[in-house]
């Protein structure tokens, strides 16, 4: 049984699994610590903020847009019922009056 590891020695499958479970480890406190990455970070962070400003503030706007649209044609089309309303009233109202 030459294959089979003794007790304390690694399989290089094994030791490779754990050097790059190292190297993981390594290269993360690396970025957790490296100034420049930091940077980085924050401005694309920055960039995250202000693109989300302005893609609410353009929403905003839109919708405002759109309910303003929605208030006039609402508008029109009540005065229009109105119109209408008016003056089928202004017919009866004259043919009441043309008996006289």
């Amino acid at each position: 049984m030459a294959d089979t590891p003794r007790e304390g020695e690694l399989s290089r499958k094994e030791r490779a699994r754990q050097m790059r479970r190292a190297a993981y480890l390594r290269a993360k406190e690396q970025r957790a610590t490296d100034p420049h990455y930091l940077a980085m970070k924050e401005a694309a962070k920055q960039r995250r903020r202000e693109a989300y400003q302005v893609a609410k503030e353009h929403a905003k706007t839109a919708n405002a847009a759109k309910r303003q649209a929605q208030k006039e044609r609402k508008e029109t089309a009540r005065s229009v019922r109105r119109v209408a309303v008016d003056e089928k009233l202004k017919s009866k109202v004259r043919f009441a009056r043309e008996p006289e």
